[in-house]
């Protein structure tokens, strides 16, 4: 969720068991190029819309940085977000603003089969409406979930602490933690707790 250009699609993807791959990806141009990298792969299906609390019509604010495009209002009040102004030479924390399709991962996967799933979220600041659309799937379907968790306060209405106590009151605990070389995010895998416990992960 926040395939962005496929990069962790493409990593994942060396793993030989892995048998279907669905890629969410709201910016249309960032959406054709990860549909042309992957359009002989029948593991891989893309959609062009970003993953929400329901069906709807949402603002995105495109960034230079089209990784770092979000959902999420900003915090203004952010240092971080004032050096990245100074690094990407940009006057505003966006570039611009396109209207684009939201659903949520209930009513995607409503009638698709899921088993041995990790779920893996990248949208900048947006995790718990991603979250909050897919909780019947959270409860049995879902086994493994790796989501970025942003340091620096970038983001209104972004809560670590909200996340990690709803995924906790939806049975799943923290096994990993990847921190990042620039240290201003880090990635952390949960896994249901009536799970196997994952093996060999560095």
């Amino acid at each position: 969720v926040g395939a962005h250009k496929g990069e962790f699609a493409s990593y994942i993807l060396k793993i030989k068991t892995i048998t279907k791959i669905f890629c969410f990806e709201p910016q249309l141009l960032i959406y054709e190029l990860l549909k042309k990298k992957f359009k002989k792969n029948k593991k891989i299906k893309v959609f062009n819309l970003a993953l929400d609390k329901k069906k709807s019509k949402k603002i995105i604010y495109n960034n230079k940085l089209t990784s770092t495009s979000t959902l999420q209002k900003f915090n203004n009040k952010s240092f971080y977000l004032k050096i990245k102004k100074l690094l990407t030479f940009s006057k505003y924390n966006y570039q611009n603003t396109d209207i684009i399709n939201t659903n949520s991962l209930d009513n995607i996967f409503n009638k698709i089969n899921l088993k041995n799933v990790l779920l893996k979220i990248d949208v900048e600041g947006y995790e718990m409406n991603v979250l909050i659309g897919g909780k019947k799937h959270l409860k049995n379907k879902i086994d493994y979930i790796l989501i970025e968790h942003q340091f620096g306060n970038q983001y209104k209405d972004n809560s670590t602490i909200k996340i990690n106590c709803f995924l906790k009151k939806n049975n799943f605990k923290i096994v990993k933690s990847f921190i990042y070389s620039t240290l201003h995010f880090k990635d952390v895998l949960y896994k249901k707790e009536s799970n196997l416990a994952i093996k060999n992960i560095k």
